[in-house]
């Protein structure tokens, strides 16, 4: 990346958390771009992101990762197609239990794969789900041309929960270099 940091995006619905897990990962010293929601009739949110928002990570020994977090909104599409173009991977966020959650996911799966150098993708399931939801979610998912992707849970307010999932994105992406 020419020297520049790690990149991974958060990508996902309107209302699943991307905000708040940029605020877990990064704290306050972020660029948000919440405005008032004033489409009420699709989310009861207050507040809404419609542009990029950053944030770094500091994992110790030197090494920081850049979080980018995207509108969820469609009519924001074109943010999130930049911010996936300058990523080398993508946290999607999902309430799995939801029934349109594996359509989103497939979805941004897709949009991911037409990119000229396509980030690697892990799931967040963002919200309570059992495990028989979980793995009907996965089997879902590994049913597409997308194949199988890895579903870890992380609640967006629980900084430990994602810097594990960083940490597993992180070595997802070593074991990819090691390939190429």
């Amino acid at each position: 990346m020419n020297g520049a940091l790690p990149r991974i995006a958060l990508v996902g619905p309107m209302g699943i958390g991307k905000t708040t897990a940029l605020r877990s990962l990064c704290g306050d010293v972020m660029a948000s771009s919440d405005v008032p929601n004033l489409d009420r009739a699709a989310h009861s949110k207050a507040f809404t992101t419609v542009g990029a928002e950053f944030g770094e990570i500091d994992l110790g020994d030197g090494e920081h990762v850049q979080v980018c977090g995207c509108p969820g909104q469609d009519r924001f599409d074109f943010v999130r197609q930049w911010i996936l173009s300058v990523s080398m991977g993508v946290f999607i966020m999902a309430d799995v239990a939801r029934p349109s959650a594996v359509g989103e996911t497939l979805d941004l799966l897709a949009e991911m794969a037409v990119q000229p150098d396509p980030p690697l993708a892990l799931v967040l399931s963002a919200r309570p789900a059992t495990p028989a939801q979980i793995e009907a979610f996965g089997l879902a998912l590994s049913a597409s041309p997308h194949g199988v992707v890895p579903i870890l849970e992380a609640d967006p307010r629980d900084r430990g929960q994602l810097l594990e999932a960083v940490g597993v994105l992180a070595s997802m992406l070593s074991l990819q270099n090691e390939i190429d």
